[in-house]
C-alpha cells in the first residue's frame, strides 16, 4: 500500500520541470495499477486527456496522432505502456528477439535485488537514441524503463505493465518520472523520522543530516535508550548527531520505551524485571520490561531519564510507549503484563484475590470461570494511574490507588 508522504520524501525536485504538475489522465476503459501508482505520489486523477499533466496511454488506446509531439513539446508527460503505435511513433519498437524477465536492475539502486514474482517472456525493444534507461532486464541489459525530455514535457516508456499493485515490478517507477521533470505536486519540509543509530553506527553524521533535511524532514526522534547508560564513545556519538541536525534546523527529541530503559540496566537489575502472567521475565519481542510500580526500580529510571534528557541538547522527550504489554489481551498469558510481585500484592487488598489465579486453570478465579474478577482486574490495570479511593470491592468498579499517581518532570 503506498503512502504519499513516504514516497514524496525521497523523490528530487527536477531543475528542468516547468509549471507544476498536478493532474493524470490513464486512457482507455482499464487504467490499471496507474491511479494508485500516480495518486500515491500526490497528483490528482483529472477528466480529460486534453487537460491533464501527466497521461498515460495503455496498449490498444488507439491509432497515433501527431497531437501527441505538440503535447510533450508544450509541458505534457506521457507515460507510454508496452506495444503500441504511439510508442513506435516516439523510437520504442520491439525486435523479433524475446527473452525471460525476472530480475531488474534500477539505476537508482543497482544493488537492490528486484526479483520478480513470475518470469514474462518481452521482446527487446529498440529505444531512441540518447534516452535514459532507468531500468533493465539484469544478465542481457534489456532496457525495460526508459524515458526523455521533449520540450517542456517528457516521455516515459515502461515495457510492460507494472503490475496489479504496482509497486511489485518497478519500484522506482515514479521516481523516473520525477526525474524527467514531473515531481509530486506536494511536499512537505515539516516531516518526522525515527532514527535508531544502531542501524547507522558508522555512517557520516553531517551526510545523514544533509540528506534528512533535503528529503524534508523537520524533526528526527532518536531512539534514546541506546544513551541511556553512561558511555563516553556513545555520548560523543549522540553530541555530534544533535549538533549535526541543529545545524540543519532539525529538531532532535529523546525517544523513550519505558519500560524497556536499556539492556544493561534489565542485565543489572534482574529482580526488577517486569513479570508474566505465566511468572517469567517480561522480554517480550526485542522489548525488555521492568517494574515501573516498585518504589526503588522507579526512582532509578527517574534518575537516569533526568540524566540523560539535561545531559545533551534535547528539543523535547517522547515517552512513545509507557504502557503495559500485552497485544493479544489475557488470552496469551506468555505475554500478559504486569503481573509484578508489586502488583500482585496491591490487587489483593482491593480485589481480594490474588491475580495470577486468573492464569490457573484450576482456580476458582480463573478468567473463564470468574469473568467479573477478570474485569476488575482489567480495570485496575487499565486505569491504575486515575486515582481512586477504596470504598468498596474492586468488583464492582474501575478503581486505581490513589498513592499511584506519578509524574516524569
Amino acid at each position: 500500500m503506498f503512502a504519499p508522504h513516504l514516497i514524496s520524501m525521497w523523490l528530487p525536485l527536477a531543475a528542468l520541470a516547468a509549471a507544476p504538475v498536478f493532474t493524470f489522465h490513464v486512457a482507455g476503459e482499464d487504467p490499471g495499477a496507474w491511479p494508485d501508482i500516480l495518486s500515491a505520489a500526490g497528483f490528482v486523477q483529472g477528466g480529460a486527456a486534453g487537460n491533464a499533466g501527466i497521461v498515460v496511454l495503455r496498449p490498444g488506446e488507439g491509432a497515433p496522432f501527431a497531437q501527441w509531439i505538440d503535447r510533450a513539446e508544450q509541458g505534457t508527460f506521457l507515460v507510454l505502456e508496452g506495444e503500441s503505435e504511439t510508442a513506435e511513433m516516439f523510437g520504442f519498437r520491439p525486435g523479433k528477439r524475446k527473452i525471460p524477465v525476472r530480475n531488474v536492475l534500477d539505476a537508482r539502486r543497482p544493488s537492490l535485488a528486484i526479483v520478480w514474482q513470475k518470469t514474462l517472456e518481452l521482446p527487446v525493444f529498440e529505444v531512441p537514441a540518447g534516452a535514459r534507461v532507468f531500468a533493465r532486464e539484469r544478465w542481457s541489459g534489456a532496457p525495460l524503463i526508459v524515458g526523455f525530455r521533449k520540450g517542456a514535457g517528457a516521455v516515459l516508456w515502461v515495457a510492460v505493465s507494472p503490475g496489479e499493485r504496482g509497486h511489485e515490478r518497478f519500484p522506482y517507477l515514479v521516481h523516473a518520472l520525477a526525474e524527467l521533470g514531473a515531481p509530486p505536486p506536494f511536499r512537505s519540509s515539516r516531516l518526522w523520522a525515527f532514527f535508531d543509530s544502531s542501524y547507522r553506527a558508522r555512517a557520516d553524521l553531517d551526510y545523514l543530516a544533509a540528506h534528512w533535511r533535503k528529503a524534508g524532514i523537520g524533526a528526527l526522534h532518536v531512539a534514546a535508550w541506546h544513551f541511556y547508560d553512561p558511555d563516553p564513545q556513545r555520548a560523543e556519538y549522540l553530541r555530534r548527531l544533535i549538533d549535526a541536525c541543529h545545524r540543519r534546523a532539525i529538531l532532535v527529541y529523546a525517544w523513550l520505551e519505558l519500560p524497556h530503559v536499556s539492556e544493561k540496566f534489565w542485565n543489572d537489575h534482574p529482580a526488577w524485571r517486569e513479570k508474566t502472567a505465566l511468572g517469567q521475565d517480561a522480554h517480550l519481542d526485542w522489548r525488555k520490561l521492568m517494574n515501573l510500580m516498585r518504589p526503588d526500580c522507579r526512582a532509578a529510571v527517574v534518575t537516569g531519564v533526568r540524566h540523560l534528557v539535561e545531559e545533551f541538547d534535547w528539543d523535547g522527550v517522547n515517552l512513545a510507549e509507557l504502557y503495559f504489554e500485552s497485544l493479544q489481551g489475557h488470552e496469551n498469558a506468555s505475554r500478559f503484563t504486569p503481573m509484578n510481585d508489586d502488583v500482585r500484592t496491591e490487587f489483593r487488598g482491593v480485589g481480594e484475590f490474588d491475580p495470577i489465579e486468573l492464569f490457573q486453570a484450576g482456580s476458582p478465579h480463573a478468567f473463564a470461570k470468574d469473568p467479573k474478577g477478570l474485569r476488575a482486574f482489567l480495570d485496575y490495570r487499565a486505569h491504575w494511574r486515575a486515582g481512586c479511593r477504596k470504598t468498596g470491592s474492586a468488583r464492582s468498579r474501575s478503581c486505581a490507588p490513589a498513592s499511584r499517581t506519578w509524574t516524569w518532570c
